[in-house]
């Protein structure tokens, strides 16, 4: 039986394929995917929009709606490149970067999702009641109900296509060398965790944040390896990020969004720990006590 690691070995794994797979992705990702963006921008300024632009925090030069379609558009570009190099250059599946299985466990998916987007809220919901007056209601039903159906479109392909290059190709990658799951989810958590700090929210407090986006990255690789395939981390940040852009987003975020709530502080000292014992929760439910999975012959659970 091949575990999830094992994955990796039904392609090529020549190191200059890794090299090369790894350039594409990127490339993919941070420079074709940032044509899209680039374009709205000198669009917008060529209109005369700078100004009412940047007011709206997510491009300048663009509404928000707009926006948010030309920073997703990174993703959609990211996960082709991912395609890409898994097909043509490592020359496997697809398929090999989620399960050992022939198909995809979608059950897990929405299980995953589920759980992690409860836990969101009643960790807003408590933040809420601790702190009166932090959640504003900003509903606006004209730009949200359109942003609704963007966001489930793109915010899935945003996260999946970060789930499949940290938790999928440099988990197996890794996973040639190392089999130890505390060493491989402390890379995947430091790797997963560099480049999120980054991300405007980080400002807030890097010490903090820093931590939280290596926790975060650390307990999806922990489960993805007990679980022997990637669908609960699929589903638990596909459930993180919608949930902030639909129904409760920060003043100061990486995705701006008409979402139902702002929350008008970002306070590290509440949220990064209460993050940390939702990711408590999380693993202890699937990895201790939530025994349903897909069978063991199709799981490879890493032990």
């Amino acid at each position: 039986m091949q575990t999830y690691l094992d994955l990796a070995r039904r392609g090529k794994n020549d190191w200059w394929r890794y090299v090369l797979a790894v350039l594409v992705m990127l490339f993919m990702w941070q420079i074709i995917g940032s044509l899209p963006a680039a374009a709205l921008v000198i669009l917008g300024v060529l209109r005369g929009n700078l100004q009412a632009g940047s007011e709206t925090g997510v491009l300048p030069g663009t509404d928000p709606l707009t926006g948010f379609i030309g920073l997703m558009m990174a993703s959609v570009f990211f996960m082709v490149g991912i395609y890409l190099a898994i097909h043509f250059i490592h020359r496997r599946r697809f398929l090999t970067l989620i399960t050992p299985a022939n198909s995809i466990a979608w059950g897990r998916f929405f299980q995953g999702f589920g759980v992690w987007f409860l836990l969101s809220g009643l960790m807003a919901v408590v933040e809420a009641l601790l702190y009166p007056g932090r959640y504003v209601w900003t509903l606006d039903l004209q730009h949200l109900f359109l942003f609704v159906f963007l966001a489930l479109f793109f915010i899935p392909i945003q996260t999946s296509a970060e789930e499949l290059f940290f938790r999928g190709y440099i988990l197996q990658g890794f996973g040639l060398r190392l089999h130890n799951i505390w060493v491989l989810s402390t890379i995947s958590g430091l790797l997963f965790g560099l480049p999120h700090l980054l991300n405007p929210e980080a400002s807030a407090n890097y010490l903090l944040f820093g931590f939280y986006y290596f926790a975060f990255g650390f307990s999806l690789a922990y489960i993805t390896l007990r679980e022997g395939r990637l669908e609960l981390a699929l589903g638990a940040h596909a459930a993180n990020n919608l949930f902030s852009v639909i129904f409760a987003n920060y003043t100061i975020t990486a995705l701006p969004s008409p979402s139902l709530f702002t929350i008008t502080v970002l306070d590290a000292f509440y949220s990064v720990p209460a993050a940390l014992i939702g990711m408590a929760i999380f693993i202890t439910l699937f990895a201790r006590l939530w025994r349903e999975k897909p069978p063991a012959e199709e799981s490879g659970m890493l032990s």
